[in-house]
């Protein structure tokens, strides 16, 4: 048999290559993984909105050398099977290239590294003229000319990287930078994300900032804001081990607007149940249960965060992007013997709208009541605050009390509250809805039915102890502490 070597043609390849799939958001944070795999503390992206001719991103890692940078500059300069550090984050050697390729047709690198500065450049206009893999190399009068480049010379150490020709990601600017500057609000809202747990810290181990603004971590699991986090779990897999922990959001009721914009959205709520995948604390892959479990409405506040090591990426499929993965057969089946546990208490916050109080539950305004026609809900008579009214009726009106709360028994619009529960447009919290107005009233109301127990003092303690169980006082568990410490 004849062998016969067969390169691919430069041109023609890197072409080809711009359509893996990149969009802007994912293509700067595979830059920004270079950067943290180089102990960068701070990330800084840099570009002019009236002026789409360049974006930059430049670090303050340990920089790389005339050698080690030729290598970074060459497409898949790495094994995929090789073994490397636990943080770091590259794995095929073709991200840098392809990533800024994906939106910009200049690619030019400059790094600074024990005092001294070098710099390269790929450039698709050159490879096509020369119709060869060649790279430029930068000379110091070349690299005074690199946009934003003054920045790096600032630092001992670090790599600017900086994007030209942006072909893609300024694609339809009408040169005002209007459509660039959405692009780059949109790779801020993924960086905020995919990176929250290395933004998060005092003081964090990594800081990003947009033209001089600093990106916010966006916690998807709402851990500060009342979550509730199951115990963790442990998978061993090659010797090596995945981690698991659910997080059970708060019912929708209890999140202000800005936390269910936080958690996705309302829409989002649903659709972002699931698996979150993290690769040495960056995020992989989320919202899904990798069929293995349905995406239901009563399980739309389970979140379950995934640590897995680098060394198990073979394993995981995952791909060039770093946007996507798979868990393996002895992954899936360990999870799938896990998620029943770990979506329950989200359908107890459903069933029984999140409002535990002591030992008891609460006891709600309304009453379940189940026969042969069907499921009713009635008003519950011996609920304190509708007992309360009875008790204190006047000899005469307590039937007309009674026939006010069974027409308003017969009417509830089941249907209506139905549609508008599914689409996550119910029990929307108001941004200050534990202000003076709600704190009045159910003041207010606590005295009234406190007053019809007024010759009994025993009952009326007991009623005064046990506020927090009863609706409407469970909805708002900072107000009722107040109360009953104003009325004991």
């Amino acid at each position: 048999m004849k062998y016969k070597s067969l390169p691919p043609f430069a041109p023609v390849l890197l072409e080809s290559m711009r359509a893996i799939g990149y969009d802007a958001a994912a293509a700067v944070a595979d830059l920004i993984d270079n950067s943290i795999t180089a102990k960068a503390t701070r990330v800084r992206i840099r570009f002019d909105p009236g002026l789409p001719r360049a974006m930059a991103l430049l670090d303050d890692g340990h920089g790389m050398d005339e050698e080690e940078l030729a290598r970074a500059m060459r497409h898949g300069s790495r094994n995929p099977n090789d073994v490397r550090p636990e943080d770091d984050l590259g794995r095929f050697g073709l991200g840098l290239k392809t990533a800024s390729m994906s939106q910009c047709r200049r690619l030019t690198v400059v790094t600074r590294k024990d005092g001294r500065t070098h710099g390269m450049m790929w450039d698709l206009d050159l490879v096509e003229r020369e119709g060869d893999w060649v790279a430029g190399v930068l000379d110091p009068g070349d690299i005074e000319l690199v946009p934003f480049v003054s920045y790096l010379l600032e630092q001992a150490h670090g790599t600017l990287v900086v994007w030209e020709k942006l072909d893609r990601l300024a694609a339809g600017d009408a040169g005002d930078g209007s459509i660039l500057s959405e692009r780059i609000r949109r790779v801020e809202e993924h960086l905020a994300l995919v990176f929250h747990r290395h933004l998060t810290g005092r003081p964090p181990r990594l800081v990003i900032e947009l033209n001089d603004y600093p990106v916010e971590p966006l916690d998807p699991f709402l851990e500060d804001e009342g979550a509730m986090a199951g115990p963790k779990e442990r998978i061993l897999v090659e010797g090596q081990r995945v981690f698991l922990r659910a997080f059970t959001l708060p019912h929708i009721s209890r999140l202000t607007r800005a936390q269910i914009e936080k958690a996705g959205g309302e829409a989002g709520l649903r659709r972002q149940q699931g698996f979150y995948v993290y690769r040495n604390q960056r995020l992989i892959v989320w919202g899904t249960w990798f069929r293995l479990f349905r995406q239901e409405e009563l399980t739309k506040l389970t979140r379950v965060r995934v640590d897995v090591p680098n060394a198990l990426d073979h394993l995981w499929s995952l791909d060039i992007k770093k946007s996507a993965a798979f868990p393996p057969a002895v992954i899936r089946d360990r999870l799938r013997s896990l998620v029943p546990t770990m979506v329950r208490p989200s359908r107890t916050i459903h069933e029984y709208r999140g409002r535990v109080t002591g030992t008891g539950r609460v006891q709600p305004v309304w009453t379940r009541i189940e026969d042969r026609d069907g499921v009713r809900y009635e008003v519950d008579l011996n609920h304190p605050v509708v007992a309360t009214l009875r008790l204190s009726a006047e000899d005469g009106h307590l039937s007309e009390i009674d026939n006010v709360l069974r027409a308003i028994s017969a009417s509830l619009p089941v249907e209506a509250i139905y549609n508008d529960r599914a689409n996550d447009r119910v029990g929307l919290r108001k941004e200050a809805d534990d202000g003076e107005a709600v704190a009045a009233h159910l003041e207010e109301l606590a005295r009234q039915m406190l007053s019809a127990f007024a010759d009994r003092p025993a009952e009326r303690e007991r009623l005064l102890a046990g506020l927090g169980n009863f609706e409407p006082f469970a909805l708002y568990p900072s107000l009722v502490e107040q109360i009953q410490k104003r009325l004991s």
